[in-house]
């Protein structure tokens, strides 16, 4: 008979290698395979179609927001302050150039560098003022003012960071006080121009008759501030839009999913218990994904019924 190319392979296994760790895995592959696939296309069915770039932006979204919750329940000592923090910078995001992830890495910035969770929502609106809307400026600053507030006192090289942000603090208080600019790089020299001297010079800038009274808002009417709130706006609403799922993946589906790998793992090396718990695995995974559509599926049921009621 003549060889067409192909390759075909037979397997025979009797009784006893049935029982080899290879052949389980074999046949607990083929078994498991089409009830994982079916969850990953599941899965695929409901975040790819018909929600598509909402459903990314908002797990993505929301992915972030837990990072942060995280972050600063640790750096607050509290869940709850945590929750406050958020829900103050997401108001915030919502008024200005600035972005929600912006103003949580600035709050990160500065909580490192000692700056008092109760400051914090103060300082990023000082600092966004005189960054006017700028991220880059903003992200510049906070690192600098948190350098002054750790060391407790403004160098030259600080006041060099300061400026080329596009803020010299040494200005303002020679306007406040009469102090020539000579002598107050001589006090700085010397370490005399504290950390309070140096906030209080940027809460003059940015009150009202300052410099940089305003600015934020000013800039958020731009085409380039309007469009940063847009966007803004629009990842927070995919994060809500998203909720359920995310909670879904976070809480049931990655950790299920998780196990079943580590399942697979133990079989390869021939740990005990291993074939029964992929068979867990599987199911609590399916569940899972069941019981995380349903959830979406009941949102968007409750949602429509308050549509068509008026409410």
């Amino acid at each position: 008979m003549a060889n067409d190319g192909s390759i075909k392979i037979g397997v025979n296994v009797d009784e006893a290698g049935a029982k080899t760790g290879l052949t389980r895995l074999e046949g607990l592959v083929a078994a498991s395979a089409k009830v994982i696939g079916a969850a990953v296309v599941a899965v695929g069915t409901a975040i790819g179609t018909g929600i598509g770039k909402i459903a990314g932006a908002g797990i993505a979204f929301n992915k972030e927001v837990e990072m942060y919750e995280a972050s600063f329940a640790t750096m607050l000592g509290s869940a709850e302050k945590a929750d406050a923090m958020l829900g103050n910078l997401r108001e915030f995001a919502a008024k200005t150039p600035f972005e929600l992830g912006d103003l949580a890495k600035g709050a990160q910035t500065l909580m490192q560098f000692g700056i008092a969770g109760e400051d914090v929502e103060d300082t990023l609106h000082m600092l966004g003022d005189i960054a006017q809307g700028n991220t880059e400026k903003f992200n510049g600053l906070a690192v600098v003012f948190g350098q002054v507030a750790s060391a407790g006192r403004m160098n030259g090289q600080d006041l060099m960071q300061m400026i080329n942000q596009g803020f010299n603090p040494l200005n303002v208080i020679a306007e406040q006080t009469g102090e020539s600019m000579e002598s107050l790089r001589d006090r700085m020299a010397k370490g005399e121009i504290s950390f309070e001297m140096v906030a209080e010079a940027m809460r003059t800038a940015t009150d009202e008759g300052g410099m940089f009274f305003n600015a934020m808002e000013n800039q958020s009417r731009t085409l380039e501030g309007q469009i940063s709130t847009l966007a803004d706006g629009f990842n927070m609403f995919a994060g809500e839009a998203m909720a359920s799922v995310s909670a879904g993946l976070t809480d049931s589906v990655l950790p299920a999913l998780n196990s079943v790998v580590d399942s697979f793992t133990a079989l390869i090396m021939g740990q005990e218990g291993a074939t029964a718990a992929i068979q867990v695995g599987a199911n609590d995974l399916v569940n899972a994904i069941v019981d995380m559509v349903s959830g979406v599926t009941a949102t968007v049921s409750d949602s429509d019924k308050m549509q068509k009621s008026g409410k």
